[in-house]
């Protein structure tokens, strides 16, 4: 039996389903970002005013980063948009300071807070500032001395976990032997070593003669976290701290020479509230 020839058009009908089956196995690179004018994004996504700032999209799904490296690149920088987020996040997205803190402070310290505030009395913001940069009083404290700070941005019990913050009180905070307690409801912090939980015994000092008690101690004080009045010098311990010999404030150099002067200032704050005793009686004693 004698085949018939396939037609013209039965021809061209299979040349041109094998090249569509072909082609469906291929896959292409995707374009580099052949249109800077073009966005997947709204027009408010960069707009810090906007409720369609990015900022409010990523907090709602609680800060996944991983949309953003999947076009931008595991580093920010561009992937295959070579559109950067280093633009205007200087370093990377995951800083401290992009959701809290700053810009341009490493420490992520409020002001602002996670809302927007840079007020002292709101509580997110309140003394965070004083603590880690210090004051006339003191050099400061590490972040850790309040909270566990996480190794990166998606550490477990960081971006995971409910506001507000923990508190984790360690180092300087429990130092001899304070239980620093927080109350958010009258926003202050009691029994921190920090703020007068302390007490030293005349045994095991070398200025005993210094003592009017057995003890001397600080005031225990519990600062309003919001008022940075609340911290001013004598409310952490009486002037001197009881216990004491009475002195004016302007003798307090006699023996504390390291620390204050005559006029009753802090010289060197690295040796106040450092969880030691600094005293010229003890470093160079006479009695």
């Amino acid at each position: 039996m004698r085949h018939k020839q396939p037609t013209p058009f039965i021809l061209l009908s299979l040349i041109f389903a094998g090249l569509l089956t072909s082609c469906s196995d291929v896959r292409q690179p995707i374009p580099v970002n052949p249109s800077r004018d073009l966005s997947v994004h709204p027009t408010g996504w960069l707009e810090e005013g906007s409720m369609e700032f990015h900022g409010i999209f990523l907090a709602g799904i609680q800060w996944d980063l991983g949309n953003c490296q999947e076009c931008h690149g595991t580093d920010y920088r561009g992937g295959i948009t070579e559109s950067s987020c280093i633009t205007c996040h200087e370093n990377t997205p995951e800083d401290c300071n992009v959701c809290h803190g700053a810009s341009g402070d490493p420490t992520g310290a409020p002001p602002e807070d996670l809302t927007g505030n840079t007020s002292t009395v709101a509580l997110g913001v309140g003394a965070h500032t004083a603590h880690l940069q210090g004051a006339l009083l003191s050099d400061g404290v590490d972040c850790t001395a309040c909270h566990a700070v996480p190794d990166s941005f998606a550490s477990a019990g960081h971006i995971d976990a409910a506001l507000p913050a923990e508190l984790i009180f360690s180092s300087l905070a429990l130092a001899d032997g304070a239980q620093p307690i927080w109350n958010r409801e009258t926003a202050s912090c009691a029994d921190s070593y920090c703020h007068g939980n302390w007490s030293l015994a005349r045994e095991d000092s070398r200025s005993g003669f210094i003592y009017t008690e057995d003890t001397m101690s600080g005031s225990n004080a519990v600062p309003d976290w919001t008022d940075p009045e609340s911290a001013a010098c004598g409310t952490c311990h009486a002037l001197p701290p009881n216990g004491h010999r009475p002195f004016d404030l302007s003798a307090c150099s006699g023996c504390h020479n390291t620390v204050i002067d005559v006029s009753g200032n802090i010289i060197d704050k690295t040796k106040h509230i450092n969880g030691s005793v600094n005293v010229f009686l003890q470093e160079f004693p006479i009695f």
